[in-house]
């Protein structure tokens, strides 16, 4: 009886602390992060911090989502699509990534989804604005590393569509790629100086379909921050001509197809954002400077951030 007596104070002891741990760690986070823990939107036991404000864009802020472990491995960071015209960090809970982002929780890696300034955000600079945003996500987390408890430089940078663009120019580019373990593209864009897709698309012209109507013409302007674009400017937005070797490695996943007329004579915009011939062109390049890739079919994207991270 004494030796049971003993066994359960021991056991409410190590409960408590438990408690205690779990509790002033949440004040710890809530003061550096400036917001209170919620609900995670998986309805696990996850420490989820929310609309974290990393700048001071009226867009500018993002989720924090923590396994219960005190020691993550590492983190995701997720920019979300949309066109760079729509779109919230908050879809990376819905269906279509949840399980996804759940397997990555799983094996003990935090995750980031932030939003960024749009092209129809006040005060935008064009797409510049939300590539230079990424960057400060990363800054931001980095400078928070500690407070997370997680290793340095374990970060792998991850979007769809708009937010796989902000993935690549950020993981690609000297300035902020040597904190990045990986890069995921999903539905991928291969360079954000357009006229390049012009050796993407056989035949595709981008002046000709600039005239196809003024909403075209508005949204290339729009951006490219309001007027015609400098040599310079294509340059500094071309994240695939700073693919190299020392680059981390990108994993790479369209699945739209290549003919861009559809059935009804209109131009296809899926087939034009999303094509598998942009992940062919950046994998051309990745083959050309002897960067490290993958896709699905050597991999799921959870199972190469868990490689990457590990």
């Amino acid at each position: 009886m004494k030796n049971i007596r003993y066994l359960l104070f021991t056991l409410l002891i190590v409960s408590c602390s438990k408690d205690e741990s779990t509790v002033d760690r949440k004040l710890v986070l809530e003061t550096a992060l400036g917001v209170e823990a919620s609900t995670s939107p998986f309805g696990g036991d996850e420490l989820f911090y929310a609309d974290v404000v990393y700048g001071s864009g009226s867009r500018n802020q993002l989720d924090i989502i923590l396994p219960q472990s005190t020691d993550p491995k590492g983190v995701v960071l997720f920019f979300h699509g949309g066109g760079f015209t729509a779109g919230s960090k908050e879809d990376a809970y819905e269906a279509i990534l949840a399980q996804t982002m759940k397997n990555i929780l799983a094996q003990n890696i935090a995750i980031v989804s932030a939003n960024y300034t749009l092209l129809i955000t006040s005060g935008n600079q064009g797409v510049i604005s939300a590539l230079e945003d990424g960057s400060d996500v990363i800054n931001y987390i980095q400078s928070q590393l500690s407070t997370l408890n997680i290793p340095g430089n374990k970060i792998v940078l991850a979007g769809v569509s708009a937010g796989a663009g902000i993935a690549q120019w950020n993981g690609f580019r000297e300035a902020t790629n040597g904190q990045v373990q990986g890069v995921v593209a999903l539905a991928a864009q291969s360079t954000y100086d357009l006229y390049e897709w012009e050796n993407v698309f056989e035949g595709f012209s981008l002046d000709a379909v600039r005239q196809l109507s003024s909403i075209l013409q508005t949204l290339f302007l729009q951006f490219y921050g309001g007027s015609e674009p400098t040599q310079a400017e294509l340059d500094a937005l071309d994240y695939r001509g700073f693919m190299d070797a020392n680059d981390p490695p990108v994993y790479l996943f369209n699945t739209a197809g290549t003919e861009l007329i559809n059935t009804s004579g209109q131009l296809d915009i899926d087939v034009l954002y999303h094509s598998i011939l942009h992940t062919d062109y950046l994998r051309l390049k990745a083959i050309e400077v002897n960067q490290e890739f993958s896709g699905a079919s050597q991999e799921s994207p959870d199972a190469f951030v868990i490689r990457v991270l590990n």
